[in-house]
């Protein structure tokens, strides 16, 4: 499992006002929650934050938050917390990041999260003029964190028309456990002439649709136009 450090601040000051104050200033409010401990909230920094997220944050990265504290706080002026990443809020206009949510989680326990399914192999196919369909994104699996992979590669290059790939058909290596239900179909090798005749299926429907709506609207009034 990769690991990321991403730095932040432990912060006091709560509601929209300070939230709004915090991301005129390049930071994201975030919280850390986790099994028996009570939700800590700090802020990050925005592009700290937008980059590691460009090089990846899922379900398979460990994210150690290395939290400065404040000058009049007793003990240390740094507190480290191992986690995943859970949530993260955009503004649906801008697509800024406005808030992230991060699980604190221990190395000694198992967890469960969603790592992302990667084809590979697809250059050395044979060209048989199949199509390539990649059904499932995401595998759900159980286990301790350091066991948990980055990404589950599924290597397609030996797949030929006709030719699918199940969630039965994955081996991991280690003691993980996979949630997602065994039948369903990872990637599958369509013919092209089937995808074809879905496509001129699907415009056939189309317009037989809007045929089908004109004949009721000339039946409605009458062969009279409405205005």
């Amino acid at each position: 499992m990769r690991q990321v450090v991403i730095n932040g601040e432990l912060r006091q000051q709560t509601g929209k006002g300070a939230a709004g104050r915090m991301r005129a200033k390049g930071r994201v409010p975030a919280v850390v929650y986790g099994k028996g401990e009570e939700t800590t909230i700090i802020s990050i920094d925005e592009r700290e934050f937008e980059k590691a997220m460009q090089a990846g944050l899922g379900g398979g990265t460990l994210i150690k938050l290395v939290l400065s504290k404040d000058s009049d706080t007793k003990g240390p002026s740094k507190v480290e917390k191992t986690t995943i990443l859970k949530e993260v809020q955009s503004d649906v206009v801008r697509g800024d990041v406005i808030h992230v949510d991060f699980q604190a989680i221990s190395l000694n326990e198992a967890i469960t999260t969603k790592v992302p399914i990667v084809l590979v192999g697809e250059e050395n196919r044979v060209n048989d003029g199949g199509i390539i369909q990649h059904m499932v994104w995401e595998l759900e699996v159980h286990a301790l964190p350091m066991d948990i992979p980055e990404r589950v590669q599924v290597n397609v290059s030996k797949m030929e028309i006709g030719d699918s790939i199940k969630v039965s058909d994955l081996e991991l290596t280690g003691d993980v456990q996979i949630n997602t239900p065994e039948d369903e179909v990872i990637v599958l090798v369509a013919a092209p002439e089937l995808h074809v005749e879905e496509e001129e299926e699907a415009e056939a429907e189309g317009i037989e649709s809007a045929l089908e709506e004109a004949a009721e609207d000339h039946d409605a009034t009458g062969g009279h136009a409405t205005e």
